[in-house]
Formats: structure tokens, C-alpha cells, sequence
């Protein structure tokens, strides 16, 4: 079991700039549509910019982290077995 993370629905989202992002790539840090663009994207514990207006969904945190990859809250391994 994980000891970073609990086994509970959070929602992810998809990357900044991927196909599911509506805002396109991230633009330059000194133009003017930086500030827009970062209004709309956030860091995540991945170290990548994740798009606030692209949910991916409820996944397990915990199951993510221990996997290393996305774990729908459908599939965790904690919550299978209750």
C-alpha cells in the first residue's frame, strides 16, 4: 500500500497540450498569453502541467503511484476488494 498517497477517488486531468487540452501548447513564459494560459493549467505531482478544463476523471492516487500509471478509480486495488 502506498505511503504518499490514500486509496480514494481524486480527479485527474489531462496533460497541458495534449490532444484533450482545448488551450493548445504552452506559450513562452514572457508573452502575453502566458498569463492566460497559466490561469487555466496547474501543476501536478508528476511534474507536468495538467489542463484545468480536461478532467480525465475519478482515479487512485495510491494505485497510480504504485503502478506507474494512471489507475481508474474503477480499477484500484484497495477498492476491489471491498
Amino acid at each position: 500500500m502506498s505511503k504518499l498517497f490514500d486509496h480514494k477517488p481524486t480527479v485527474f486531468y489531462w496533460e497541458a497540450g495534449s490532444e484533450h487540452c482545448p488551450h493548445g501548447a504552452e506559450p513562452d513564459r514572457d508573452s502575453s498569453a502566458w498569463d492566460c494560459w497559466a490561469e487555466r493549467h496547474a501543476g501536478s505531482p508528476q511534474d507536468v502541467f495538467v489542463c484545468l478544463d480536461a478532467p480525465m476523471g475519478d482515479c487512485c492516487p495510491a494505485c497510480t503511484e504504485e503502478h506507474g500509471e494512471v489507475v481508474p478509480w474503477a480499477a484500484c486495488d484497495v477498492e476491489a476488494q471491498r
